[in-house]
């Protein structure tokens, strides 16, 4: 049977039989108080046992590499890889395919450079349809007309010779030619510049006369020498 101690509420198993035999008289081993329960004293040592809770179901643990299959682990870890080898080869792609096209935006603007370094790199350019100047110096808004100067007929030619370059140039000497309708040089002539060199990407206008010009003569061609 059940007894329970009236001070503290402790809990106790005896058996009748025994109870019976004392009288029906306890002491909580707990508190230590005495009560009676039918007869005489009797001492219980060690309260009754709690009924054990129900343990609580342990979490299942999380799954490891190792439960994984090792061909799934194989087969990522390579596609990780190739996923990086191909960044990598992208760039490097990117990087020559930048580079080429600083190679050749330098061979385009510095082509009076090269060609004054290499004339037979000349050939190379015409060949892809681009001028090339090796003195670095270009004739450019060429304009011509026939006036009397001082009651004589005169061809009067006009124009601008530019450095195509970045930096400082030495002038050369311009040569005028009349044409005919059929590009035959009728005549020719010097030309000096005012200037001994023009600064990178500096220009300087000249002004030239020619007395007297061939009759069969209607275009004027100017070209640096040099």
């Amino acid at each position: 049977m059940i007894v329970t101690c009236p001070s503290c509420d402790a809990k106790y198993r005896v058996e009748p039989a025994a109870l019976e035999a004392r009288g029906g008289r306890v002491r909580c081993a707990s508190c230590g108080h005495h009560w009676q329960v039918e007869a005489e004293a009797l001492t219980l040592s060690e309260p009754a046992e709690p009924r054990p809770k129900p343990a609580a179901p342990e979490p299942e643990p999380a799954p490891s590499l190792k439960d994984k299959p090792a061909a799934a682990v194989r087969a990522r870890a390579e596609a990780r890889r190739r996923k990086a080898r191909l960044a990598a080869e992208g760039a490097g792609w990117a990087g020559v395919a930048a580079a080429l096209v600083v190679m050749l935006a330098g061979a385009v603007f510095l082509r009076a450079d090269i060609v004054s370094a290499f004339p037979h790199a000349a050939g190379a350019y015409a060949a892809v349809g681009l001028e090339t100047h090796p003195t670095g110096l270009k004739v450019e808004d060429l304009g011509a007309m026939f006036e009397d100067v001082d009651g004589a007929p005169s061809l009067i030619v006009e124009g601008v010779v530019r450095n195509t370059t970045a930096r400082l140039r030495r002038t050369a000497p311009l040569k005028a030619m009349a044409l005919d309708e059929h590009g035959n040089v009728l005549a020719e002539w010097r030309v000096v510049l005012e200037s001994t060199a023009l600064p990178g990407g500096g220009s300087e206008r000249f002004r030239t006369l020619m007395t007297a010009p061939p009759d069969a003569a209607v275009r004027v061609e100017v070209i640096v020498e040099g």
